[in-house]
């Protein structure tokens, strides 16, 4: 069981991202809902409170104005470290090596990150097969696979990983039913 403390920290992170979003969000898609999703993923399963707080804000540097200077200043830095890690590198024009470079930075911050990462990408791979092309579908399927692999070291114990080692077969059929 959660204190009244860590419930209320991560109920300001809920309102910060909803704020952020409507403030200067520009994804079209239902971000706010997905970082949600992410957020409780990751909350229901016990985690601690930076992890818990950085799959609500993942999305944040990425799709709105805010800097993971803003979140260090109003979250800390373990939790901005976190998000930085998590976010793209807007400067990488290829889809596949922008997610390889996603996925080795939060390696190489370690298990939070790692988690946040694969809770985002647990609930991101539900959509895989509305991906618009066949070549994004089996980007897909690859950073999925990829993830999988070299997250083990870091969460491979940890139910997360089990869940996403047993979608991929999933989703992989969809993807090729589509």
């Amino acid at each position: 069981m959660r204190d009244a403390t860590e419930d209320e920290e991560i109920e300001r992170a809920l309102q910060y991202l909803v704020h952020s979003f409507e403030a200067s969000g520009d994804n079209p898609k239902p971000v706010v809902l997905h970082s949600t999703r992410v957020g409780m993923d990751l909350y229901d399963r016990g985690y601690e409170e930076a992890t818990v707080v950085a799959g609500f804000l993942h999305d944040l540097i990425e799709d709105t104005d805010v800097t993971a200077d803003k979140i260090r200043s109003r979250f800390g830095p373990e939790v901005a470290d976190i998000v930085a890690a998590a976010s793209f590198d807007p400067s990488i024009d290829d889809y596949l090596e922008r997610h390889y470079d996603i996925y080795d930075s939060c390696f190489a911050l370690g298990r939070p990150a790692v988690l946040v990462k694969a809770a985002d990408i647990l609930d991101n791979s539900d959509y895989y097969g509305l991906a618009a092309s066949d070549e994004l579908a089996q980007q897909l399927l690859a950073k999925m696979d990829y993830f999988i692999e070299e997250s083990e070291p870091y969460i491979g114990d940890e139910a997360i990983h089990a869940e996403l080692a047993e979608k991929l077969p999933a989703v992989r059929e969809r993807i090729e039913d589509s």
